[in-house]
């Protein structure tokens, strides 16, 4: 009895061993169950906290970038505008492509005055690529689909455009130039310009925003410049007419035949003579002129050019106009002016006319555009002789 007390005992307590070490494997399974989950979790929260760090230090980046922006961008624009024309404003605007937005490459395009073409006139780490005197039209390209769409454009971005947009720009596009982005200077739905830019240093914090603000500061100081422009030309007025006086000719047919060779588009020129009903009378000569006048200036456009070359003369300079174009000028004022008379009510005796246009691109000196001028025979509202 008492070796079978002895036995249940020994049995009882390999059975309790038994149970006791099954539960002890049991509780050490869950807990490496648990110490397992309890790394992983600690290995995302590392990874949450490092991914919060790298944002920290973006944030903190780009506000010191801002800060850079903000102590940098009101001296540039003091210097932008403090360009006395527009090439020097472009020149300025390129520097500030460096200086604000770390761009190793960048183009600034000045447009012509019928905004028509864009010629390339200041640019940065692309003398291998770009020529002086490049030219193109809106449309063409990366550069000038931002022109003809008043948009900025990002190339990354350019997979939202349609095919047929995508398959014109690269069609259009200037072999080897690919700029990131290309934003117009266009202000009241005028062209001034397109800037251009890309091979950028450090993030694209800001980026976009500045160049934005870049193209509305050159698009206003561009502005400026063409007034101050039109302001240096009162002091030459003529009191009779409101156009500029004979000694501005030569000086301002030169600046127009520049223009016409570096962007490629043309000018026509026209020259319009007035003889009143009675040559001899001096004040109803001058009150015809006068007449003639006022209808000019609110018939030509603000960038259409009038110079008083004479007792009864007036030259026009029509930049961007061609033959047809011409041909519409001439045939409209010939239609308009014998209509017209005198605060007396004298009619506006003979208006004769003659012109010529020169090519986009030539390459003319003022002495010879008058030559060429002068050899057409005055003629009443018709005629034009090709440069």
């Amino acid at each position: 009895m008492i070796a079978g007390l002895i036995a249940g005992l020994i049995l009882g307590g390999a059975l309790a061993w038994f149970f006791m070490n099954l539960r002890m494997k049991g509780a050490a399974g869950e807990w490496s169950e648990k110490v397992e989950s309890l790394k992983a979790a600690a290995g995302k929260a590392s990874a949450t906290a490092s991914g919060l760090r790298f944002e920290v230090e973006k944030l903190r980046k780009q506000e010191q970038e801002g800060q850079d922006l903000i102590l940098l961008f009101p001296d540039l624009i003091k210097l932008i505008f403090s360009g006395r024309d527009s090439e020097e404003v472009v020149n300025y605007l390129n520097r500030a492509c460096e200086n604000l937005l770390k761009a190793g490459e960048s183009a600034v395009f000045l447009a012509d005055r019928s905004g028509a073409r864009l010629c390339l006139t200041a640019s940065t780490g692309l003398d291998e690529t770009l020529h002086n005197g490049l030219n193109i039209g809106l449309g063409e390209g990366f550069t000038g689909l931002a022109a003809e769409t008043g948009r900025l454009l990002v190339r990354e971005q350019m997979e939202k455009e349609s095919v047929l947009v995508r398959r014109n720009m690269i069609m259009t596009d200037i072999p080897g130039f690919k700029p990131e982005y290309a934003a117009p200077m266009q202000s009241e739905g005028v062209l001034y310009g397109v800037i251009t830019a890309g091979a950028f240093e450090g993030r694209e914090a800001m980026r976009e925003q500045t160049l934005r603000a870049l193209a509305a500061v050159g698009a206003s100081a561009l502005e400026n410049a063409r007034l101050l422009e039109k302001f240096g030309r009162t002091s030459d007025l003529d009191p009779e007419t409101g156009f500029s006086g004979a000694s501005s000719l030569q000086k301002t047919i030169e600046k127009e035949l520049e223009r016409v060779e570096r962007f490629g588009s043309p000018l026509a020129v026209v020259e319009l003579r007035v003889k009143a009903a009675d040559a001899d009378d001096r004040m109803q000569s001058r009150e015809t002129l006068s007449v003639v006048s006022k209808h000019l200036v609110s018939s030509l456009r603000n960038i259409d050019i009038g110079i008083r070359t004479g007792r009864g003369s007036i030259m026009l300079l029509l930049p961007g106009t061609d033959e047809k174009g011409m041909d519409s000028v001439t045939g409209k004022l010939g239609g308009e002016l014998p209509g017209l008379s005198t605060e007396k009510g004298s009619p506006v005796g003979t208006v004769s006319i003659r012109g010529c246009f020169v090519q986009g691109g030539s390459r003319l000196t003022p002495g010879e555009l008058l030559d060429v001028l002068g050899k057409r025979e005055m003629m009443d509202f018709e005629g034009y002789y090709e440069v």
